[in-house]
């Protein structure tokens, strides 16, 4: 299949390589000059400005994925929502099959640790939350078929915020707070299982999460994180009261999906053991 992707940042490097792999035609729209994976063609557009994008037009795409983030200063409504509707405007939509928007499970406002999943509806808490669920509504008047991608929090071997936690014993969890999280390579497979099932006339939903599916409370993390590295770990705090939100997707799971990291545990011990090979 003939992809489009707009963005191409630690995420979407991932993704494009796996499209890449899985032999699809690959055209990435990015606005930096870097370099994009070998095998795949760039246009170097800023979509967020919305200048000089007659070029996406003549790009005979069958899905298009849109995974930008806020870089340098741009805001969420930037990013989001003017990019989107910049780029939906001049996009070709002669072969287009199905528009995917990388979002975010932000759009869920949930702070008392309820379970979430596609069913429950979007009800952001925050203006963060409103303007990404703004911009999946740019969806909504498509005449193909769209996916917004609500992703939990990415963790990886560049990402590795609850490591320096550790070493921040100020910023330790007070309270149980409910965190969800999925794997930056297991995001990039998700993708490539979806793009499948439209190859394969599979109809899918308006949204759908991404998420290792196994909540954990943060000081739980913490604590393993801690004992995998023999450092001092946050005391367990008391149960009640209680915030965040419990994740569960279950479109991927009934469509066969099986994420290569099945929860947090399996995750940074891979990153663990990485780590000390560089080191």
């Amino acid at each position: 299949m003939r992809i489009l992707q707009v963005g191409c940042g630690s995420l979407g490097s991932l993704i494009a390589q796996a499209t890449l792999a899985q032999g699809h035609e690959l055209t990435i729209v990015r606005r930096s000059h870097k370099a994009v994976p070998a095998g795949a063609k760039a246009l170097y557009l800023d979509v967020v400005a919305g200048e000089s994008l007659t070029a996406l037009h003549a790009i005979e795409a069958d899905i298009l994925l849109y995974c930008l983030a806020p870089v340098d200063g741009q805001n969420y409504q930037q990013t989001y929502v003017d990019g989107l509707r910049h780029v939906l405007a001049h996009v070709s939509r002669a072969h287009l099959k199905h528009v995917f928007f990388v979002s975010s499970t932000g759009v869920y406002g949930e702070q008392q640790g309820e379970w979430i999943d596609e069913d429950t509806p979007a009800i952001p808490a925050d203006a963060d939350g409103q303007v990404i669920l703004e911009a999946e509504q740019l969806l909504d008047g498509l005449g193909c078929g769209h996916t917004a991608l609500r992703v939990s929090g990415i963790y990886g071997p560049q990402r590795l915020y609850l490591l320096r936690l550790l070493q921040t014993q100020a910023r330790w969890p007070t309270k149980t707070h409910w965190t969800n999280r999925v794997h930056e390579q297991d995001v990039a497979a998700a993708v490539m299982h979806l793009y499948e099932l439209v190859a394969d006339g599979r109809p899918l939903p308006n949204h759908c999460i991404i998420t290792d599916g196994v909540p954990a409370a943060q000081h739980e993390v913490l604590q393993w994180l801690a004992a995998q590295q023999h450092v001092p770990a946050p005391e367990t705090p008391p149960l009640q009261p209680q915030s965040g939100k419990r994740i569960q997707g279950r479109f991927l799971q009934q469509t066969g999906f099986k994420p290569q990291f099945a929860d947090y545990r399996a995750g940074y011990a891979s990153i663990l053991s990485s780590l000390k090979v560089t080191q």
